[in-house]
């Protein structure tokens, strides 16, 4: 009786889940970064810092906007992975203080470097709290991260070296990368869930795929990276690209997608896959001299189509999952999710100023829209259930 007394008295803290504030943190950061960009592209005002407005806006969304996506996705993720805790309740607020911090500093008159410290301290954070679960429960499989993150650590250090040094080629070839990098988390990540939760939901429902297959997709997309990283001549890279696009697009249409049409919560997960497969065509054609597009503003298909969407759409169903409500869409909650593939197409297909804006719109708003609705489940965590 004196048992049951006490934990009706101090019950057990809620489980921690490390996705609430990076997730909320990455939102924020998506909605609002876009509107500071439009503000610094087109009122004229910069930041005090070496960058300009477009290396900001590309640095910022993907070490700022992606890099708490990735942190709450894998401190999340690692823990259910492995039954062990990623981090305490201290050590997260201490890792989402340095993301924040990182933010406001480099927005600031301070030294750059200044700001870039808490940056890369972050993703240093990130990596020993994903390595130390993986490490201590011999987990293998996913090892793999660890070198993704330690890359990314790596291109984040040489994207404010590049800065630093004035040295605009270093910086661009930095933030292609770092966009290869993400394509390859996402060809992998994406290719383990999303068949696993569209078989699951669907009565039925089979899908098609082949080890051979699965290795060439990864292998191929962990190729791209290297040669975009050694400077690889335009034709190769190109070809390249192609083929990567040609097999992650038969990987996808061996899930029988098409199933999914009235699941939005599923159909998005197929769409954002899709984006990989478009974003790298169009990256292959240019470099192939289809069309005339500069490589940087090619990588809109991956970042917006891709990034975007799939990021809603996990965002959305790990938020749902977690705080103890159904895994399902809303009219709010599809509009979002199609939002993207309109930035994106807006984007790739108008790549002028007014077009920027309209695709920045679109983005913001899909943002907006996973505040509103997904936000509050981010601040007050898991439903109680009552017991009787």
């Amino acid at each position: 009786m004196a048992t049951i007394a006490e934990s009706t008295l101090n019950p057990p803290a809620p489980p921690l889940h490390p996705f609430r504030p990076l997730f909320f943190c990455a939102a924020l950061f998506a909605s609002l970064g876009m509107l500071a960009w439009g503000a610094f592209w087109h009122m004229g005002w910069l930041p005090p810092t070496p960058l300009g407005a477009l290396p900001w806006h590309a640095h910022g969304m993907l070490y700022g906007f992606a890099s708490a996506l990735v942190g709450g996705f894998l401190l999340t993720a690692s823990a259910n992975w492995t039954g062990i805790a990623t981090t305490t309740r201290r050590g997260l607020l201490l890792l989402t203080a340095t993301w924040v911090i990182a933010r406001v500093l480099l927005l600031t008159p301070l030294p750059f470097w200044v700001g870039a410290l808490f940056d890369v301290g972050y993703l240093f954070g990130l990596v020993f709290l994903v390595g130390r679960v993986l490490w201590l429960s011999h987990n293998k499989r996913n090892a793999f991260l660890i070198a993704i993150l330690l890359v990314f650590t790596g291109l984040d250090i040489a994207f404010y070296a590049g800065a630093l040094g004035g040295s605009g080629t270093v910086t661009t070839r930095v933030l292609i990368a770092a966009v290869d990098l993400l394509m390859v988390l996402m060809l992998a990540i994406g290719g383990r869930v999303i068949p696993f939760f569209t078989s699951r939901k669907l009565a039925g429902h089979t899908t098609w795929t082949h080890r051979y297959l699965v290795w060439a997709v990864n292998g191929g997309g962990a190729l791209v990276l290297l040669c975009d990283l050694a400077g690889a001549p335009l034709l190769p890279r190109g070809i390249l690209m192609l083929v990567v696009a040609a097999l992650a697009l038969v990987r996808l249409v061996g899930w029988r997608g098409w199933r999914t049409w009235h699941e939005p919560m599923l159909w998005c997960l197929h769409l954002g896959y899709l984006w990989l497969a478009i974003g790298l065509a169009v990256r292959g054609l240019a470099l192939l001299g289809a069309y005339s597009m500069p490589e940087i503003d090619t990588l809109h298909g991956i970042t917006v189509g891709a990034l975007g969407t799939l990021s809603l759409a996990m965002m959305t169903r790990v938020a749902q999952g977690h705080s103890g409500v159904p895994i399902r869409s809303s009219f709010a909650l599809s509009t979002m999710f199609v939002l993207p593939t309109i930035a994106a197409a807006v984007r790739l297909c108008d790549n002028q100023p007014h077009g920027w804006v309209w695709a920045a719109g679109l983005w913001f708003i899909a943002y907006a829209i996973y505040l509103i609705v997904i936000g509050p489940l981010l601040v007050r965590g898991r439903l109680q259930t009552a017991t009787h």
